[in-house]
């Protein structure tokens, strides 16, 4: 019985030993890869493209909605086969 139990133990903290290596591997594989950086970059430059123009449009968006509405809203207010 004792043997059984040393063995148990004894795989358990040999898969335990694996596991943590294996994870200290990867987690120096997640930090000095460098693959899928110009992916992580592209995305934060468009989301700054992005938020400049939000706020390009909330500075100016009384002149834009104007615009829009003095030269898009006839075309729609416009009935079907006229």
């Amino acid at each position: 019985m004792m043997k059984k139990m040393n063995d148990l133990v004894w795989s358990a903290s040999v898969r335990l030993d694996n596991g943590i290596r294996r994870g200290k591997e990867e987690i120096q594989d997640l930090i000095w890869d460098e693959t899928g950086d110009t992916n992580f970059i592209s995305i934060l430059v468009l989301l700054g493209i992005a938020l400049a123009l939000a706020g390009v449009f909330l500075s100016y968006q009384e002149d834009v909605l104007g615009w829009v509405e003095t030269n898009i809203g006839p075309f729609f207010s416009r009935r079907a086969g006229r």
